[in-house]
């Protein structure tokens, strides 16, 4: 009896609390939100497993112990577990219980390569041309795996960079060797020309001949192409020799038999603007035209465009090369095929500084001041800017050097600095003096016999500018005379034609500043 009173007592105790405490709900209530875990950022391997869980909760956030019905495109049991197919890509997995839904995505990469292939196999391409190979690598189940390979020419000639873009060296086959991951696997390269072919273009007919080291496109009469190629292959060759260093293109040159046939090449087939004296064009980073009946010789004019492009590919257009020392050196590198480019060079230069007419180099830096600079004194810019190149390059221990140093983005004083050691205002307060130094003394009379037309040129300096001077020139039997005008720099330059007959002629110049006799031989 007494124990039936204490559950009474406590019964009525607890109705009496229930006024003043609110009952807690220790049941989780039905499911409002639907996660899966985790959520993103799943990569697995092909036929790997991975195991999903669920994160089902009621409106006051509590976790609820249901399970979820799981479904993918892909194998997955009711647990969650995910099996990979042996196809890579991305795949959803989805969980869900009534109408709550949950999706997430399950990258499938493919595994290491097991098979390696080059793309192309072979290859058949003209010598100094590229071709670019690809690397196709694919796992034990063929899906295609993304590689970075090695690249090496194990036979042949030719070069290839490590993004597998191969530069043909002369004609014959190369192989070329791609490494994976411990796969090697090689591919063939052939270098051969094509035989010549006739295009149109800009409303021209060309031949186009495939030479060791450009496409030749000629046009005109006249031309002979074994020669004109031969000519163009061997100053390429020459100017790479001059800078250390092989073009990255294979180059294409225009040749035009007559300067008519040169302008209207410039305007409709290469859109550029041709002037009165121009005899050579070049567009970067391999296009070069040359009127092949221009004053100069052919391999000169050849080397001049040419040697622009190397400046320009070598420069990497980073800083802006001075135009003095562009063509400065494209001029410079005709010397050795031009011997009185090279003499009137000299001698005008050295005249130059006799008559304090030495050019300020900053003003002849841009296009602007360079043309007009032309305009003002004619080809002998040319002839001067060879000098102060010849001079830098001199100081900066070669040409190329000089220009890698523009190449890594030093403007022409920094870059000079850098090569040479010396200070580019040194160089230019010396510059008069090294140019007056290239004569032994004023004035003066020299020459030289051209071996391309037989005809002699002979420069007369130290006279003072803009000055009528007189010239003999005779033997026991042969005798002429001239008046020529000295230019700005105090020098004239005059030729004797192949008419005159061969022998030893005595020179005699007379003028404000003295008389000077030199020998002449033809």
């Amino acid at each position: 009896m007494r124990k039936v009173a204490l559950v009474v007592l406590v019964a009525a105790t607890l109705a009496v609390a229930g006024g003043a405490y609110a009952w807690s709900e220790i049941v989780p209530g039905p499911p409002m939100t639907i996660a899966i875990v985790p959520g993103d950022d799943v990569v697995v391997a092909p036929t790997a497993q991975f195991q999903f869980a669920s994160d089902i909760r009621d409106a006051r956030n509590r976790a609820i112990g249901t399970k979820p019905a799981w479904s993918s495109e892909a194998p997955i049991d009711e647990r969650g577990l995910f099996t990979a197919p042996d196809r890579a890509g991305v795949y959803f997995v989805k969980a869900a219980i009534g109408e709550l839904t949950a999706t997430t995505k399950i990258t499938v990469k493919p595994g290491a390569p097991k098979t390696v292939r080059v793309l192309p196999a072979s290859a058949t391409l003209k010598p100094r041309d590229t071709v670019a190979f690809s690397a196709n690598a694919f796992d034990e189940w063929g899906n295609n795996v993304p590689v970075t390979p090695t690249w090496r020419v194990i036979a042949g000639t030719g070069s290839v960079d490590d993004q597998g873009i191969f530069t043909a060296g002369a004609a014959g086959a190369s192989t070329i060797a791609m490494d994976v991951d411990g796969i090697t696997t090689q591919a063939t390269a052939t270098a051969q020309c094509v035989p010549p072919r006739t295009e149109v273009a800009g409303g021209l007919t060309f031949t186009v001949v495939c030479g060791a080291n450009a496409d030749v496109w000629l046009n005109g009469s006249g031309l002979d192409a074994a020669t004109v190629t031969s000519t163009i292959d061997e100053s390429v060759v020459a100017v790479e020799a001059a800078f250390g260093r092989a073009f990255r293109h294979r180059l294409n040159v225009n040749v035009f038999a007559t300067k008519a046939g040169f302008d209207i090449g410039l305007k409709q087939v290469l859109r550029v603007q041709p002037t009165p004296y121009e005899e050579g064009v070049f567009i970067p980073p391999a296009i070069v035209a040359v009127d092949w009946s221009g004053s100069d010789a052919p391999e000169a004019l050849a080397r001049h465009e040419i040697t622009h492009l190397v400046v320009d590919e070598a420069a990497g257009r980073r800083v802006a090369v001075p135009f003095w020392l562009h063509e400065g050196l494209a001029t410079l590198n005709e010397f050795p095929v031009s011997a009185d480019t090279e003499l009137v060079s000299r001698y005008c230069a050295a005249s130059a500084a006799k008559a304090g007419q030495m050019p300020v180099l900053s003003s002849i830096a841009t296009g602007a001041g360079w043309r007009a600079y032309v305009n003002d004194v004619g080809v002998v810019a040319y002839y001067l800017a060879a000098q102060v190149a010849s001079f830098v390059v001199a100081d900066a221990k070669s040409e190329s050097n000089l220009l890698d140093k523009i190449g890594g983005g030093l403007p022409i004083e920094s870059a000079y600095a850098a090569a040479s050691g010396r200070s580019f205002d040194t160089f230019t307060s010396e510059l008069g003096g090294r140019a007056l130094a290239l004569a032994d003394g004023f004035p003066g009379v020299t020459s030289t016999t051209r071996e391309s037309d037989g005809g002699t040129v002979y420069v007369l300096y130290g006279q003072p500018p803009d000055t009528r001077v007189n010239v003999s020139i005779a033997n026991s039997r042969y005798a002429g005379s001239d008046s020529p005008k000295t230019n700005r720099y105090g020098c004239a330059i005059g030729l004797l034609g192949s008419s005159w007959p061969r022998g030893t002629y005595l020179v005699t110049l007379n003028g404000p500043a003295g008389r000077a006799t030199a020998t002449l031989v033809r």
